[in-house]
């Protein structure tokens, strides 16, 4: 293959790069969807938490919002996917969202060692 210049000869001195983000979940949120429905229908939760800023739950979050109080923690350090918010007094209401940030993972870490398990270098 030969690749050509913007004044369309040959390069010989090209570059190639490739960049994959391959983000494949094995239907990691529909399982979450489907444990948060069947426990609102059932009336076996009284409150949800849902740890994920899927936005492919949004749907069933909505449905759950209208059920019980849903809150939703963000953990990753990206925005904020927009589709996961609301108000806080829409269907039953006493929704709350929160991301969690780098001081939330520090100070919440279990001691070391914690019993015959020693924390990484670096954590």
């Amino acid at each position: 293959m030969k690749i050509k210049s913007g004044a369309m000869l040959d390069d010989h001195d090209a570059i190639f790069m490739v960049s994959i983000a391959d983000r494949e979940e094995k239907g990691s949120d529909v399982n979450v969807a489907t444990h948060l429905l069947t426990g609102v229908c059932e009336q076996k939760i009284d409150a949800a938490v849902v740890i994920s800023n899927d936005s492919d739950l949004a749907l069933p979050i909505r449905h759950a919002r209208a059920r019980v109080p849903v809150g939703t923690v963000h953990p990753g350090t990206n925005y904020p996917a927009g589709a996961l918010s609301g108000r806080p007094d829409e269907g039953v209401g006493g929704h709350w969202w929160r991301q969690l940030a780098k001081p939330d993972y520090l100070t919440h870490q279990l001691p070391d060692p914690a019993g015959s398990y020693r924390r990484p270098a670096g954590w």
